[in-house]
């Protein structure tokens, strides 16, 4: 062992083998945040977060924990924040709530659980997610090794918040997986001593240094710290953000971890109940406001047939009593469904939090609602576009395989009219193969095309005018809508007209180049691969190019057209196969999904909706809905319809439910 005279240290090596060095009993405080698992590549062998599966993941850590509980005194206290991730699935991802099943892996190894601080991020990464709300926090676990400890005697005294509101950091270091000085230091002033001794076992780029001495400078605080890292670079930059001397540095060798086996006491069985003469909903919220309550319906959870309470494309809230860990960890293993959320709320008095789950079925067979413009909210400044200093010209333009037969790429040679805020209306499209043609621009800030259907029978504007697992029926006739091989009960349809100007196109526009739009960028993420620059938008938009995408112009729904299609092949008299033979051999699975609703389901191409309308005699109007395409500009920016609410929500109960409500039709 060492005994370690500098006020602060760093053991350059792997966090096992460097924990070694470490008298027992001697840590005050531990603070750290991990390698996420799968989230970065930090490029040395045996690193954190890279094992194969993530109970591996699990078994590292719980080595590494268990080793610095040793290190710890008996007052000493452990902060943890890791991050959450969703997990790769055919269907629906299911959020991996590794952050909680890891604290209760920990609880089972000995570790007392004194509580979960949220940490919410006011300025969080933005994320255009559509079907789920956006991650806008992530917990802090303080871990303990006695009652009788730094941290529960600190909130008997202050009765202090375990909600913590601070904003991300950047840093002027190639490091991206940085949490906050403010952070770290919020956390160390809650009980502990001045001259405690703290120590960071995944230091990466030095924060918690940072903060310890950013807090002996204005505090007059006398602790020291001690920071373990593998990775030397990061080593490096420690030494400058921290003014930490060669001398203070010691290099450790690795050493085979010893192997733990994950420790899992919960077990809960299903309620022997049938549910008979059940009709399914599209939303259910439980909010289960004691443990009685809470025992009482997790076995219904669990039971198969507890799913049939709900439409397969509906969404299910389970509003927990309080955020104990044996909770939590219990609704993590619910079979047949998938969390997508864990949403959180503060209580009454802002003291503490609730959390509520957002799960939905595990199915493929279709995709559930989640209505996400209905809830968006403003964003705190207005978003003005404007584009009226950008030269378009030369911009690319991109037909991808996924929408046309002949995905090619094209730049813009002509601008024909501009919005408001700047954005052309039209263009002229030079395209590889030598052909010009006129394309509309998709402005996200313009209000979306009037779509409007109408019942066939009596000519009622429909407002629900399909629903994948249910039936329409006209509130005013009562006629059922989209039968089987019924034509006639299909919704007519009517769309905004689509005039394109007329042009014409000078030598000296056919001569246009295209145009380089991405940044001549020599920041701290050159040449940094992708994984490891995080979703920051600044970073993203320093490495992107802004080009244009060919895309649908009406969200169509995919689950309605492939009904369409099955109504016009069932009036026609074909079965899929005999519609399947009509196409060349290599259709031979494409015509399938398209005349599938799950989520295999798929819209026809351009040239091959042309050829379906030939065959089953498709309306013009419905070809023109699922056939018309328009030019939209990718780049980094903020949805000008407002922003996700987040998955932090400073709301009462009823509000909550009624904005559930919002999300499906």
């Amino acid at each position: 062992m060492l005994f370690l005279f500098a006020k602060h240290i760093i053991y350059n090596g792997d966090v096992y083998a460097s924990l070694q060095k470490i008298k027992d009993n001697s840590i005050d405080c531990a603070i750290t945040s991990p390698p996420y698992w799968s989230q970065r590549n930090y490029g040395f062998e045996n690193q954190i977060g890279n094992e194969k599966t993530l109970d591996e993941y699990f078994e590292k850590l719980l080595s590494i924990y268990s080793l610095l509980r040793k290190k710890i005194n008996n007052k000493g206290i452990f902060f943890h924040n890791i991050g959450d991730k969703y997990i790769n699935k055919y269907g629906n991802k299911p959020l991996g709530m590794i952050p909680y099943k890891l604290a209760y892996f920990m609880v089972q190894e000995g570790w007392i659980l004194e509580d979960i601080i949220i940490w919410y991020k006011p300025n969080h990464m933005p994320s255009s997610v559509k079907n789920r709300f956006t991650n806008t926090y992530e917990p802090v676990f303080v871990f303990a090794k006695i009652p009788d400890n730094y941290y529960r005697l600190n909130r008997k005294l202050n009765n202090s918040s375990n909600i913590l509101k601070i904003n991300l950091q950047t840093i002027s270091y190639a490091h991206m997986a940085t949490f906050p000085e403010k952070l770290v230091e919020s956390l160390l002033k809650l009980g502990l001593p001045k001259n405690a001794t703290i120590l960071d076992p995944f230091a990466g780029a030095g924060t918690t240094c940072k903060a310890v001495q950013n807090l002996n400078e204005r505090n007059n605080f006398k602790m020291k710290s001690i920071m373990i890292e593998a990775k030397s670079d990061y080593v490096s930059i420690m030494m400058k953000r921290c003014n930490i001397k060669n001398e203070n540095i010691i290099g450790t060798d690795y050493i085979p971890y010893e192997k733990r086996k994950i420790i899992d006491k919960i077990s809960v069985s299903s309620n022997n109940i049938t549910y008979d003469d059940i009709n399914p909903k599209s939303i259910i919220i439980k909010h289960l406001k004691t443990q009685e309550e809470f025992n009482e319906f997790i076995p219904n959870l669990f039971n198969n047939d507890y799913s049939d309470n709900l439409d397969d494309d509906g969404l299910l809230f389970i509003i927990l009593p309080d955020h104990d860990i044996e909770k939590v960890y219990s609704i993590s293993k619910a079979k047949r469904w998938i969390i997508r959320n864990m949403l959180v709320i503060p209580t009454k008095d802002k003291k503490d939090w609730v959390p509520i789950f957002f799960l939905v079925k595990d199915t493929k067979m279709v995709r559930y609602q989640f209505q996400i413009d209905n809830i968006r909210i403003n964003h705190l400044h207005k978003i003005e576009e404007n584009w009226r200093k950008v030269n378009f010209l030369g911009y690319k333009v991109i037909k991808s395989q996924s929408i046309t037969k002949n995905p090619q790429n094209g730049i813009i040679i002509k601008v024909i009219g501009k919005y408001s805020n700047g954005l052309p209306k039209w263009v002229v499209v030079k395209w590889e193969d030598s052909s010009n043609s006129i394309e509309e621009i998709i402005n996200p800030s313009k209000k979306a095309p009037e779509i409007i259907f109408f019942c066939p029978y009596c000519n009622k504007q429909l407002i629900k005018y399909h629903l994948s697992r249910k039936k329409i029926i006209c509130s005013k006739c009562n006629n059922l809508l989209w039968r089987k091989g019924d034509i006639f009960s299909i919704p007519k349809l009517k769309l905004e007209q689509n005039k394109k100007p007329p042009i014409i196109i000078s030598e000296k526009e056919m001569k246009i180049v295209e145009k380089q739009t991405k940044r001549d960028y020599n920041g701290k993420f050159k040449d940094v691969e992708r994984i490891n620059m995080g979703q920051s938008p600044g970073a993203r938009a320093s490495v992107s190019e802004q080009y244009f995408s060919m895309q649908r112009y009406y969200k169509v729904k995919q689950s309605m057209f492939c009904d369409y299609l099955n109504i016009h092949r069932e009036n026609m008299g074909l079965s899929k196969n005999e519609l399947t033979n009509l196409f060349p051999p290599e259709y031979k699975h494409t015509v399938g999904h398209w005349l599938r609703k799950d989520m295999g389901g798929s819209l026809p191409k351009i040239e091959d909706l042309l050829t379906l309308q030939k065959i089953l005699h498709l309306d013009d109007v419905y070809v023109q809905f699922v056939n018309r395409f328009g030019l939209k500009l990718q780049t980094v920016m903020a949805n000008s319809n407002g922003k996700n609410p987040g998955d932090y929500l400073e709301m009462n109960i009823p509000d909550l439910k009624e904005m559930f409500e919002k999300l499906v039709d």
